[in-house]
């Protein structure tokens, strides 16, 4: 009986650690994991499996924390409840605004950035050569609506971030892709309309798509390939290296994109140079969804 006692009286002094420690360990995970280096590894429930171990190893830390300095943790938590608390009757950042960051943070949580299969066996890319003159990127016409593109969405973003090419490349995507309507070719053969002809239009196939959207984001600056499968085409553009590819993410889940992807798994393809490349096609609502399943076939670097 007295043992029974004295194991529940341990764990009524070990739950509030507990409670505590899952509090704080949460943000601080959310703060750390945007620069973790990409690792493959599997998900956990839909969360990636580097993240719930960084959890663990944090949360660890900060219950070992309270187990053994109480006083300084429970301190620093009393402080800054008091903050919060004052803050609030002053018509600031109170308990309000904090429970709806820590639900943001939670709903952070089923993300996962996802490496696709390395691409082989490249076929002759059928059509490269009319593609590469449709995609007539110093054309006025076409400069002027990549500009007005690049400009119609995002302007503090592109300012304050430090990433101006990256965040107006993604205004062109919002603005071409909330507005592309699918029309097909003639019957009896392809047709591969020029970007200039495909700007008063917004309307096209994939390849009239690809041909716009790349076309724009070359205009800008931009970096960008199209990629052919079985049946489709699309572009992609390069984002660079590991830390790019976090900030690109980081930028399309948090600050650009919010609604269409805060919970999506994003993808990513790596070339031979290690250079990381997203999917642009008007078939997603955001940059770097998933792609269509085809065998990729060929690769057209414009």
């Amino acid at each position: 009986m007295a043992e029974a006692r004295g194991r529940v009286s341990g764990l009524l002094r070990t739950a509030p650690h507990v409670l505590v420690a899952l509090v704080v360990a949460l943000p601080i995970c959310i703060l750390v994991w945007p620069h973790l280096p990409l690792m493959p590894l599997p998900s956990v429930a839909g969360i990636g499996l580097d993240r719930l171990l960084l959890f663990l190893v944090v949360f660890a830390a900060v219950f070992f924390l309270l187990r053994k300095l109480p006083l300084l943790g429970y301190g620093v938590l009393v402080i800054v409840l008091a903050v919060v608390t004052f803050r609030a009757f002053q018509g600031g950042h109170g308990f309000r605004s904090l429970f709806d960051d820590y639900g943001k943070m939670l709903s952070s949580l089923p993300q996962s950035t996802n490496a696709l299969p390395e691409v082989k066996e490249l076929r002759p890319f059928n059509g490269a050569e009319e593609l590469r003159t449709a995609m007539n990127y110093i054309d006025p016409v076409v400069r002027s609506f990549a500009v007005r593109s690049a400009t119609t969405w995002f302007k503090v973003e592109a300012e304050e971030k430090g990433d101006r090419t990256l965040v107006q490349a993604f205004s062109i995507f919002k603005v071409i892709n909330s507005s592309w309507i699918y029309v097909s070719d003639p019957a009896d053969g392809e047709y591969f309309a020029k970007a200039s002809e495909s700007v008063p239009l917004l309307a096209g196939d994939c390849d009239d798509h690809a041909v716009l959207m790349a076309s724009c984001i070359k205009a800008i600056g931009g970096k960008v390939r199209l990629v052919r499968t079985t049946g489709h085409i699309y572009p992609e553009m390069c984002v660079g290296d590991v830390k790019g590819l976090q900030r690109a993410v980081h930028l399309i889940r948090n600050e650009l994109f919010p609604e269409e992807a805060r919970r999506a798994d994003l993808y990513y393809h790596t070339d031979a140079n290690g250079d990381l490349w997203i999917n642009l096609d008007y078939t997603r609502h955001y940059p770097g969804g998933e792609v269509m399943n085809e065998k990729i076939i060929g690769i057209l670097h414009v």
